[in-house]
């Protein structure tokens, strides 16, 4: 019996040990590989008939099982190779990962617009696969994107004069492409929009999906890069501020603006071309640099280029000193020369710009709105926002996008700074221009300047509630630096039982700040006392762990806290879309498309009183009269009301405006609806002064009592198309 026991334990034991042997990750590699591979393809395949069922009802998606499939995958990724060894290889083929991963979006044409949207306002009975989302779902409230800048950008390839710098398709009018809309033209000015040639180079399609994902994974590397930078190429501190920069709700739900994408790849380049000793990448420094400038130039918005240009000249300054004084960088002639030759191209590219666009900023700087307006700062409305960000991605509501903030931890960071400098009295030639910038923000956010202060600084241009998105970026990078600098065994900061004191009395600040906000707001009545309370523990627990950072066991949890809210924050906003169908195969997109081909210099008008179709057909290159005015067309307004009465209206169409264009049998009216919107009610007569010769309309205009003048050419679920006769 005791023999048999022997046996059985031993039989147990080497169980034991050829099944650690095989969980081990140094072994069976290949075999795990496979099977990881196996099991995750049937796991997509089991999810897309359970749980994507419940979500997305409308159809089985093959792309959605490639893609949960990649997804689990690279999670099961984790049980085969040792996490050390596995993001080692991933830091070090980094960029061929990001081609990899650009290809692989691109043959599936997949992007992350709300293009989909379309598909709820324009015959939403005819349904399609490709017009519904594949992951997630579509955001109405980024209109500015999926109802404008992408129709914007889809008439180039679809007009007569494909990207010309002016097209005449939207507004029916020569209008400056390159300037204010944001669409990709046949220029060497292109170096400043490199992410929209995609769409010269490969179509609608794959061009949406080239530029989509090229500034995620710009926004991604050029974070990471910068990070190094600041933590003395420590990977891990590193990788955790991408995460924060990149998934921060405000990143996500404003997607990757390219200010701060442009800003940060031009401050890395600065550095290598410090710090590399070939020349020739000496000159391939130079050359980014200048895309970089001159592409954060081209952004064209001045409530995030000049903030942010602030929070940039710090870094540059502390750069510059780190490199010189602390480090062997020595000015030289050859340096010399390549900086001012790249200054010179750079202001040869500005002078062809401003050469060929100077009417164009002359009309955007003398509108009543946005140009008139001057900003004196205070009361930002979502400096604390990111404490309760983590539930836009899940809940309805009204305007996420001017609530979204970076996961900054504001003031905790700049309370950090000076707790730091105080105790340890380094790095100072980092921590003065870093906070200096910050508090200026801070301030300019929380009470704002004198109008004559605002004036100097050319903070007037600001609007504050965008300030506190390079406020919050500061802050960011202000945690990142101490991540990656900070000494456990040399430098101090504070002990534990005080941090304990001190993450109770931020978090709850913290918390009252943004409760405070949004208390008399119907729309957040979702944030109910649980939802916040969850937030404040997710964000006491982070906070204490940054305020431990000599505790290694801390930081590390901290580290786990700050990824965790960031994909909370940020991974779900955008959906994932593949083609731009929804653009093309609608019945009544192939009608116009039809007619458009038989006269394609037609001047076509949408006649709604809402506005979200208005530049629907834009995106099929048709010349349509009340596209959004990206900036005003007077001319529209002289042939209906003449040159006198349309002066005195001026005020009210001088501006960026959605147009609602009414047709009615009642005088031609012009209003403001909203600061944006503006209603054009036009006496149908008036049509012929405009040229407009077919209309798309939501209503069946022949049974008006004017409906004589209308000949129907299309009729079905819910949308119509008219000639007008009279023209």
């Amino acid at each position: 019996m005791e023999k048999l026991e022997s046996n059985i334990s031993k039989l147990y034991s080497l169980i034991e040990q050829k099944i650690k042997f095989f969980i081990d990750k140094d072994h069976f590699v290949v075999l795990k590989l496979v099977l990881a591979f196996l099991l995750s393809c049937a796991l997509s395949v089991l999810c897309e008939y359970t749980i994507m069922r419940r979500y997305h009802p409308e159809y089985i998606s093959k792309i959605r099982m490639i893609l949960v499939s990649c997804i689990l995958f690279f999670v099961s990724l984790h049980f085969v190779f040792k996490l050390n060894k596995m993001y080692e290889f991933i830091h070090k083929y980094r960029f061929i990962i990001a081609v990899c991963f650009l290809l692989f979006v691109m043959i599936l044409k997949l992007s992350g617009s709300s293009i989909v949207s379309f598909n709820s306002f324009i015959q939403s009975h005819n349904d399609d696969r490709k017009f519904h989302t594949i992951l997630g779902v579509p955001r109405y409230i980024r209109t500015d994107e999926w109802a404008t800048s992408t129709t914007y950008i889809m008439s180039q390839a679809n007009s007569t004069t494909p990207f010309s710098y002016f097209s005449n398709v939207p507004r029916a009018t020569d209008t400056d492409m390159f300037t204010v809309a944001n669409a990709p033209v046949l220029d060497i000015l292109m170096l400043g929009r490199p992410f929209q040639i995609g769409f010269m180079l490969f179509g609608n399609d794959m061009g949406l999906s080239f530029y989509w994902y090229i500034r995620l994974i710009a926004m991604m590397l050029g974070s990471y890069e910068l990070c190094l930078i600041f933590t003395k190429k420590k990977k891990l501190p590193a990788f955790v501020g991408m995460i924060m920069i990149t998934f921060s709700s405000a990143t996500q739900w404003w997607y990757c603006m390219d200010t701060l994408i442009w800003g940060q790849i031009a401050v890395v380049l600065f550095d290598k071309f410090m710090n590399v000793k070939s020349r020739w990448k000496k000159y391939l420094c130079a050359f980014g640099m200048l895309v970089s400038i001159l592409s954060y130039i081209f952004v064209f918005y001045p409530s995030w280029q000049l903030p942010f240009g602030y929070v940039f000249l710090a870094i540059v300054i502390w750069i510059a000193i780190k490199n010189i004084k602390y480090g062997d960088y020595k000015i030289n002639k050859h340096d010399v020369i390549v900086a001012m030759v790249t200054c010179l191209c750079l202001v040869l590219l500005i002078g062809r710009w401003y050469g060929l666009s100077k009417d164009t900023l002359a009309m955007v700087m003398n509108t009543d709105y946005p140009g008139e307006r001057q900003e004196t700062g205070g009361f930002a409305q979502n400096l604390y926002s990111y404490f309760y960000d983590i539930f836009f991605p899940f809940y309805e509501y009204l305007n996420p996008c001017e609530f979204s903030a970076m996961l900054s931890f504001f003031p905790v960071p700049i309370f950090l700074g000076i707790i730091y400098i105080l105790r340890n009295k380094k790095d100072l030639h980092f921590w003065i221009p870093m906070l200096i910038v910050s508090i200026m923000l801070s301030i300019w956010c929380i009470w704002g300047f004198p109008a004559a202060l605002a004036n100097i600084t050319k903070f007037s241009m600001a609007q504050s509630g965008r300030a506190t998105i390079p406020l919050g970026t500061i802050c960011i990078y202000l945690l990142v630096f101490l991540f990656g600098n900070f000494d456990k065994e040399k430098d101090k900061l504070l002990n534990i039982h005080t941090s304990a004191i001190l993450a109770v009395i931020f978090t709850t600040y913290i918390a009252y700040k943004a409760k405070e906000t949004i208390a008399y707001k119907e729309d957040f009545l979702y944030l109910d006392n649980f939802k916040m309370l969850v937030a404040f523990e997710f964000f006491v627990a982070s906070i204490f762990c940054i305020l431990n950072l000599n505790n290694s066991k801390l930081r590390k949890i901290g580290y786990a806290l700050l990824i965790v809210i960031a994909l909370l924050s940020g991974l779900r906003v955008n959906p994932v879309i593949s083609t731009t169908n929804v653009f093309y195969e609608k019945p009544v997109a192939k009608k116009m498309k039809e007619i458009k081909d038989q006269n394609p210099n037609s001047i076509w008008v949408v006649d709604d009183d809402g506005w979200y179709c208005n530049d629907y057909a834009l995106a099929s290159g048709i010349r349509t009269i009340n596209s959004t005015a990206l900036y005003p067309n007077f001319e529209m307004y002289k042939k209906v009301f003449g040159e006198e009465k349309a002066e005195e209206l001026r005020p009210i169409y001088n501006r960026y405006g959605h147009i609602n264009f009414i047709i009615t049998d009642q005088e031609s009216t012009v209003k403001v609806v909203f600061f944006d919107n503006v209603e054009f009610d036009v006496n149908y007569k008036d049509l012929e002064k405009l040229d407009i010769e077919y209309i798309i309309s939501f209503e069946d205009l022949s049974k008006r009592t004017y409906g004589d003048e209308f000949l129907k050419l299309y009729d079905e679920d819910g949308i119509f198309i008219f000639q007008y006769l009279n023209r």
